[in-house]
């Protein structure tokens, strides 16, 4: 069997590299909008290389693919794993389409194996996990489980298109409705392998990561503070109202609460300000600001945590609006509630990791698909898979030393889950 693993592990790597020559960018990185053409070109590559490998693939009326292993037992319901094959806007070639081609790697080489499992097993191609096309995550999975009704989100409108939800997956060839129809009692439970998007395993020097839960968040996307603009020569600080340097304090209390969070060895709270602007048509070097525009975005493993953030957010806007005396409008509240992982699937990936003498590493994760999957009553876990650059970013890589050791992590959990 282990000739199998090796041929498809090299086999799937190269796929990959070939989907990231078909979707690259003149402008540096890859960009597969979702539910758009490139994504469609990443899909049919994967779903070719499927049949190739004598596996039967369906599709469900959401653009989702599906791959089922038939098991022993045809009454019980499949281990699953997957992830998307959609990117951010000049991102990096690993992000969701590295997990999605590792359990098609496990599946490929446990059926050329002529393993037979007591569970099937079976791979879930999904689309449209990030947010930046459609303002909102995790559309094809949601709507697999259903979690969102079509009628909900399909005038949903792509920011580059302008074009609905609807008519770039009508336009596709999927309707509503139509093909496979799963729910949450299909799946025993799932697996996602996903690249780690931050640099922990690469400082612990482990090649694999086991995400104990998804962090929360909350978010004000279209928040705003407003002063008085003046002169910059002829206002001294007592007559000010710096919309900048209000801004600026507040993001300096929210990073003062998360070395506070670090202090007491919680180090799950992240805080991070990624828009800070001034007005382009008012702003200038000898003016005092008078307008920001900025974005908030807190996230944490643990209710309390995020609860707590919010509590000091709310006190620091109070009081530097009354001893700057400016005004904030932090305007819409958006977010999501932490989600936590399977104990057992976490046992399952540590046990099959010390089997392998593979080093792992347990830790938060972001949001991805496998949250849905267990907010929707399904056990779910995310293996993380050490890598040098980040995320989200044309320099994303990962070692095809790392990528081999995520998949054969990921095949002994399946394989236990299965039996």
């Amino acid at each position: 069997m282990r000739q199998q693993w090796a041929r498809c592990i090299d086999e799937v790597w190269a796929l990959m590299a070939e989907i990231g020559r078909q979707t690259s960018t003149p402008a540096p990185g890859i960009t597969r909008p979702a539910f758009g053409e490139a994504e469609q070109r990443a899909m049919e590559a994967v779903t070719s290389y499927a049949e190739a490998q004598g596996l039967n693939v369906e599709r469900d009326g959401f653009g989702n693919h599906h791959i089922l292993l038939p098991g022993a037992d045809a009454s019980l319901p499949a281990v699953a794993a997957g992830s998307h094959l959609d990117s951010v806007p000049n991102g990096g070639n690993f992000d969701g389409l590295g997990g999605a081609v590792a359990a098609l790697a496990v599946v490929a080489a446990v059926r050329a194996s002529g393993t037979r499992t007591r569970h099937p097993l079976r791979v879930v191609l999904m689309r449209g996990e990030e947010s930046p096309w459609f303002g909102t995550a995790y559309l094809g999975s949601r709507l697999m489980l259903g979690r969102s009704p079509f009628s909900e989100i399909g005038a949903l409108v792509r920011r580059d298109s302008g074009r609905t939800f609807a008519d770039h997956l009508r336009a596709l060839g999927y309707e509503p409705g139509t093909g496979l129809k799963l729910t949450a009692s299909d799946f025993a439970c799932f697996f996602e392998l996903h690249i780690e998007q931050g640099p922990l395993l690469i400082g612990a020097g482990a090649p694999v990561g086991i995400a104990t839960a998804s962090r929360g968040n909350i978010r004000f996307p279209d928040a705003r503070c407003r002063g008085a603009y003046g002169h910059s020569a002829a206002l001294p600080r007592a007559y000010r109202q710096d919309a900048v340097l209000a801004v600026a304090e507040l993001a300096l209390v929210l990073d003062a609460f998360w070395v506070g969070r670090i202090a007491t060895d919680d180090d799950n709270f992240v805080a991070t300000i990624g828009q800070f602007t001034t007005d382009r048509d008012q702003h200038a070097m000898t003016k005092v600001a008078g307008d920001v525009a900025f974005t908030i975005n807190l996230g944490a493993t643990d209710p309390a945590t995020l609860a707590a953030a919010r509590s000091v957010l709310t006190d620091a806007v109070a009081r530097i609006e009354r001893e700057r005396r400016v005004s904030f409008e932090l305007g819409a509240e958006v977010g999501t509630a932490p989600v936590p992982f399977d104990a057992h699937l976490m046992d399952l990936l540590a046990r099959s990791a010390a089997e392998s003498g593979i080093r792992s590493l347990r830790m938060p994760t972001v949001g991805h698909d496998a949250a849905m999957f267990a907010l929707s009553g399904v056990p779910a876990v995310v293996l993380l898979v050490r890598n040098q650059n980040g995320s989200h970013n044309p320099d994303e890589t990962m070692e095809l030393t790392d990528f081999a050791a995520g998949v054969s992590v990921l095949a002994g959990a399946m394989l236990k889950a299965a039996a």
